[in-house]
């Protein structure tokens, strides 16, 4: 069954398909950034609803930037070219890098990822998403210096593991695919049934991975950042 999808906004294939420019919101990228031999970029998922957050949360500013500019200069910082994926109707035009739209809307994470994968092919992706204000460079660094060829690379805390950020290789593509067929959008499935993984043990402060959900998570951030300079 899998061999009879076919390729199109809201469709799933298993290879990945020829580029279409269509699905660019900011222009397409240049031929040696889908092509040729693997190499790795970073990219950051923005296409939720942000439900619980009342509006777009990818716009809410913190420390005097968007959570949206905060997490594509973090990857900078790390010297990892970033790419956005963001849902239909979002319109980011201060961003200076490729931003995609998710061509399957409303499967979460694993939609975000195969939807990139399927324009850059032969990349490995190191994933954040947009909601996460007080990830660190060191953090990536951290992340980066146990990656190993074609394996899936996340941290995991005293409490449980992290998707975000991870490493993530086109290899997982078809396996991507396969999981948005069958409706299985869990990334913590992804990751367990994924045997080439590296587990790394993440011994800071798992603050780290906080997500902004809700307005209140924002100004508890805000707060204490103001404590914090205060004391």
């Amino acid at each position: 069954m899998d061999s009879l999808q076919t390729w199109g906004t809201g469709s799933i294939c298993l290879t990945p398909p020829p580029v279409c420019n269509d699905c660019f919101a900011i222009g397409p990228p240049s031929a040696d950034q889908t092509g040729g031999g693997v190499n790795i970029r970073g990219l950051v998922l923005a296409g939720g609803k942000s439900s619980r957050f009342g509006r777009d949360k990818a716009l809410e500013v913190y420390h005097g930037e968007s959570l949206l500019e905060r997490a594509v200069n973090l990857l900078g910082s790390v010297d990892m070219r970033p790419i956005v994926v963001t849902r239909h109707g979002a319109d980011y035009p201060f961003l200076q890098c490729p931003v995609l739209r998710d061509k399957l809307p409303e499967k979460g994470p694993l939609g975000g990822i195969y939807t990139a994968m399927s324009v850059f092919k032969k990349v490995d992706f190191l994933v954040l998403t947009c909601d996460m204000p007080v990830l660190t460079s060191f953090a990536l660094h951290q992340l980066f210096s146990h990656k190993r060829m074609d394996c899936l690379t996340v941290f995991s805390d005293s409490c449980s593991l992290q998707p975000f950020p991870g490493i993530y290789p086109s290899l997982l593509f078809s396996t991507i695919g396969r999981k948005l067929i069958q409706g299985s959008l869990s990334m913590a499935a992804l990751i367990e049934q994924t045997s080439n993984k590296r587990i790394v043990p993440w011994e800071g402060d798992r603050g780290v991975f906080l997500n902004v959900n809700r307005q209140e998570d924002i100004w508890e951030l805000k707060n204490f950042s103001c404590l914090s300079r205060s004391s």
